[in-house]
């Protein structure tokens, strides 16, 4: 949950950033944002998976209020700078990942990702032992799927970060 209130907060941060506060209360808004996101995402990492997550949040942040910032609010639209901004960051990770981590980086990752789909699976089983069928087939989609869910969860938590922002713009003045 940290790791996706993270994003949302470090997404807004970035977002207020690109569009350039100009009042004591706009700086306020992005210092809050901004230090709870640093806040969340400077904890513990727990894994390789939960370095490259955090990894994929700052990048995807960084490209999503870049590209807003390029084409500022009122003329862009939201799905192709979130579409964008997941893609460069797909290859930011991409190779930063056997740069950093070594070439078995998606290997050890894939594994965290089974280990960790079967933990939280096992804690469904011990409340609902009937789902017990459901178990590796279950196991399988999540640990695989873990990109997906990933970019799902991150064009979600886009969507928060770019409506909290179009909500705390100031209104247009209207043309004389």
């Amino acid at each position: 949950m940290g790791r996706w209130l993270g994003l949302v907060a470090l997404s807004f941060a970035a977002l207020r950033l690109a569009a350039r506060p100009g009042s004591r209360r706009e700086w306020l808004v992005l210092a809050g944002a901004g230090g709870a996101a640093v806040a969340l995402l400077l904890g513990p990492a727990a894994g390789l998976l939960d370095a490259l997550d955090r990894a994929w949040i700052v990048l995807v942040s960084v490209a999503f209020a870049a590209g807003a910032a390029v084409r500022p609010l009122p003329g862009a639209r939201f799905w192709p700078l979130a579409l964008r901004a997941c893609l460069y960051t797909a290859a930011g990770v991409a190779l930063l990942g056997p740069l950093t981590v070594g070439p078995s980086v998606w290997q050890e990752a894939q594994w965290e990702a089974t280990r960790d789909a079967s933990g939280a699976m096992r804690r469904v089983i011990e409340v609902a032992p009937g789902l017990y069928p459901a178990f590796e087939p279950t196991v399988r989609l999540l640990a695989a799927g873990w990109p997906v869910w990933l970019v799902l969860e991150t064009l979600v938590a886009l969507a928060l970060a770019w409506r909290a922002t179009r909500a705390a713009r100031p209104p247009t003045p209207a043309p004389a």
